[in-house]
Parts: structure tokens; sequence; C-alpha cells
């Protein structure tokens, strides 16, 4: 009996046609590529689960949906958070070239750079006035330039150097690092300025506490106190800018109102000629701003031991400095002012002499008089001015003891042997933690994973790699076990769906090659059945 062999029946591999899969019609060029338009071949052991396939079409939907576009207001604020160097330069050399080139402007914008108001009885004094606002002004671009420059050519590199992998990680690396130094400069110089200004006769406690107040109105003040008030001033008010433009923290409205208060009672005692006093509450603060940022500093390098114990120095100057110190001063305010010294009434701005025991109930007019009526030969001194110094020194005291609860949170964190970790301002939000390239201890940029930009791109194919196209590398030690490697099996055969992959960027030009030379040695001839049967 004549025996064939059925068409069903198992052919030899080199006898097998190569699997051309049928035509796909082809999209537009801006058309989107799904799932769906691919077709793979695998076994029914390798598809896809239904609850993983429900999961990635939610996914793609979220990914298709449109985006709110940014307002007017917010496209500004990312323009300025972007370009914050580039503007603050630009601002400097614009007052530059216009005190060279217009010669009718260099006596305005001599303002810019220089202290105004010297005095012509006393060398190396100065009194006060509206020009001084001019210096605030580049005091403010002046700290946006410095800011902007440290944080990203000096700081951040740093961040890296230093092993720090977290992108947030760096960025308030970098932050800190910048507030510390400020803080440690200004308190050092701060204090001299107050060891300067102390009479020699003061001997105890209250009798400092009295030197505060004592001899007022101060007439002039030297070019470093003048300086250092100044610059302090432009400082808060680079900060409720900063506050403001850059991402909001979870204690955003309590620092936007310590940081109008701050500014509030800055420009109130300048112009008043309380700079003595204001500079003994601006030590007081600055103590535990630059101990503070230490120790988040040692967190950041993960040096929790130290971290720890620079915490606990920072609760001792904060209780100290914070709420001791502090209060004293406004103690002082309460029971030495008028009372002991510095009685209500009229003051002249010539000589400091007591002219009436008149103050009159204007405040304004008064706190600022160098700059609304620079003309005036005298300065009062009534209750509404002290119990609005008062009112808010104590409202100030009370955001500090708002925070000081937060502060005994991570105190009994500490204790209870869980580290050091600020509750006021590092979680400002729930979105994971991108990680960014680590600096290798060759100086070659190690990528750790992807950042959230492409996390969000949407990936059209994603097929695990049988290891044949892509060569594997051991895991670097600490990156994230997130981590996935991801490309093209090779042992998918690509078809009609080369050109809409490679259009769509899933094939590189050397993938495609190595899938045509494979294409076309399967087409090549090969022996008949028959003679292979021989």
């Amino acid at each position: 009996m004549d025996q064939t062999t059925p068409d069903y029946a198992l052919q030899p591999p080199y006898t097998r046609q190569p699997y051309t899969p049928p035509p796909q019609p082809l999209r537009e060029p801006n058309s989107a590529v799904t799932m769906d338009d691919v077709s793979f071949c695998a076994s029914p052991a390798d598809r896809m689960p239904a609850s993983l396939v429900k999961r990635r079409k939610v996914k793609t939907a979220k990914a298709k949906a449109p985006q709110p576009q940014d307002s007017l207001a917010e496209m500004l604020r990312k323009g300025i958070v972007e370009h914050q160097l580039g503007l603050s330069v630009n601002l400097m050399l614009f007052v530059a070239l216009s005190y060279v080139l217009f010669p009718s402007l260099r006596d305005r914008m001599s303002a810019f750079c220089r202290l105004s108001y010297p005095s012509e009885t006393e060398s190396g004094m100065y009194g006060q006035g509206s020009r001084d606002l001019s210096v605030v002004g580049s005091f403010i671009v002046f700290f946006t330039a410095l800011r902007a420059f440290c944080l990203d050519y000096l700081l951040l590199p740093l961040a890296g150097w230093c092993g720090i992998a977290k992108e947030k990680g760096r960025i308030r690396f970098a932050e800190q690092s910048y507030m510390m130094v400020y803080y440690l400069t200004y308190w050092l110089w701060g204090v001299l300025l107050f060891a300067q200004g102390t009479p020699d006769s003061v001997d105890s406690i209250n009798s400092l506490l009295i030197s505060l107040w004592d001899g007022w109105p101060f007439l002039n003040l030297t070019a470093s106190m003048k300086l250092y008030y100044l610059s302090q001033l432009a400082f808060w008010i680079q900060q409720i800018v900063i506050v403001n433009i850059e991402e909001r923290r979870k204690d955003h409205y309590q620092m936007l109102t310590h940081h109008f208060i701050t500014v509030g009672l800055l420009g109130g005692s300048y112009p008043y000629r309380h700079w003595r006093v204001g500079n003994a509450v601006l030590v007081c603060m600055d103590l535990v701003d630059f101990i503070f940022p230490l120790a988040k500093i040692l967190k950041y390098l993960a040096w929790q031991r130290a971290c720890d114990t620079a915490f606990g120095a920072f609760v001792l100057s904060w209780i100290l400095s914070r709420h001791v110190c502090y209060m004293a001063i406004c103690w002082s305010i309460y029971a030495h002012v008028a009372v002991v010294t510095m009685p209500y009434g009229l003051y002249s701005i010539k000589d400091s002499s007591r002219l009436s025991d008149d103050g009159g109930t204007n405040v304004v007019d008064n706190l600022l008089q160098p700059v609304l009526h620079p003309e005036a030969q005298t300065i009062g001194f009534n209750p509404n001015i002290r119990w609005t110094f008062l009112g808010l020194l104590l409202a100030l005291q009370c955001i500090t003891l708002a925070w000081l609860v937060m502060i005994m949170r991570v105190v009994a964190r500490v204790l209870r042997g869980e580290g050091a970790d600020d509750t006021r301002s590092d979680d400002e939000g729930e979105e994971e933690d991108q990680d960014v390239p680590a600096q290798a201890s060759d100086g070659v940029t190690v990528p750790i994973v992807a950042g959230e930009a492409d996390k969000a791109k949407p990936r059209f194919i994603e097929v695990e790699s049988t290891g044949e196209d892509f060569p594997t590398y051991p895991r670097r030690k600490g990156s994230s076990s997130k981590r996935k490697t991801k490309g093209i099996s090779s042992g998918l055969n690509l078809g009609e769906h080369k050109e809409i992959l490679n259009r769509i960027g899933c094939l590189s030009e050397e993938q495609l090659a190595r899938e045509r030379e494979k294409r076309e040695g399967s087409m090549s001839p090969r022996p008949s059945s028959a003679a292979g049967r021989k």
C-alpha cells in the first residue's frame, strides 16, 4: 500500500517555510501605535495575564489623557525658577551698563552699589534714607544669583561627589549647605557687631538688656552695621520670593508668616534706629539656623549617629537662644522700656535730646520717618509703637513654639532609637524619589534608575530580553531593585512590523540589520523533502 505523508505531518526543519505574518495596514506617521497593533509569537504560558493587560490599558488611557495647560502665572513662575541666575546677572549688567553709558543716570545707579548718606561730622558713619532701598534691591538680586550659582555649579556636584543618589536628597543637601554657610557667616558677623556695640559699663545681664535701649535715638551707624542690617533685610525678602516660586513644603504658611514678621521687624527697626536690639534678635535666631542645616546634611550623608549628635546640639541651642535669650529681650521691652530707660516723648534727631513727654499716637510716620519724612527734625515714641514691636516679637515666638512641638516629636524618635528626622519640611509630596546618575570612583557617571520623565512616557512594546541581543551587566551595589532590563526578544519574528517599530524608536539600525540577515538566511534555497528522505 502506497503510504504518502499527510499534509499535516511534521516536516523536517529545513523544509519548513519561514513564517510571514499577514500584512498590516500602515498608520499615518503621527498616529499612535499601541500593543494591539503588534503581533507576538509566544506560547500560552508566556502570554500576559488578563489582570496585567487590564492594568496596562488603564495606564495607557491615563497617559493619553490631555494634560491641563499651565496658566500664565504658572508659566512665569517656572520661567523665573529655571532662569534665576540669568535674570539676576542681566539685572546687574543692566545697572552697570546704565552707569557707564548714561552719565545722567550715574547718581541714581550709584545708589545700587554703594552706601548712601555718609555722615558729615563723623568719619565712617552713615545716616538713613530712601536711597537705602536701592541697596536692599541690589542685595536681593545678588543673593538670588549667588544662591542659584552655588546650587547649580558647586553644591549639587558636591552632593553627587558625596555619593547622594536621590535627586531630592541632592537638592536638599545643596539647599541646606547654602543656608548653613549663610547663617554661620552672618551669625559670626552679628556677634562681632554686638560685642563692638556693647558699652564697657555692662556688668550683668540686666545692664546688658538696658543697654539695648539706652541712648536712643541713635543718630548714625557704622558702615559694617548698615551693610549687615540692609543685607539681612534683603535676604529675608528674597526668602519670601523663594518660598512662593519654588516647590511648596508642608510648613509653607508657617514659613511665610515667619518671613513676613521678620521683614516687618527689620523694616521697622532699621529706620526707627533700633538696629542694636535688632542685631541682638538676629544673633539669637541665626545661632540655630546654621546648626539645624548641619544636622540635615549629616542625615543626607547617612551619618546617622553624627546627625543625632548635631540634632541634640540644635535642640539645646534652640531652647537657649529662641526661648530664653529671645524672651529676655521681650521681657526687657515690658520691664525696662518706658520704665527704666527710653521714656515716652518727642526726641530730636540732631542731638538725641528729649524735647517733650508727648510722643503722640502715630506709628507709621515715626517708624518710617527717614523714608517718609526725611526733612523732619524730630521723632516720637509712644505706647502704640512699644506694643507693636512687642506684639510682633511675641507672634514670632508663637511660631517658634509651634516648631518646638515638632522638634520634641523628633527628640522622642531619637530616644526611641529611630533616628532624627525633620518633620517640618522634608516630605513635600508623596511622589516617589527620583534616582539620578551617581558619581563613580573613577569619575564616570553611572546611571542608577530611569527618572520620572522616562517613567511617564508610554511604552508601546515591552518584551523581556533573552540575553542574546543585549549584554547583561552585574547590578551595581546600592542600585534600585525596580530597574528592569527591557528590550526586543531575539526570538521575535518581526515580519512586516519592522518599519513600524523602527518609526516609533523601538529598534535600532543594528537590530534591523540583524533581523534582515536572519530572514534572508531563512529564505535561502534548501534541499527538497524527497532528497532529505533519501
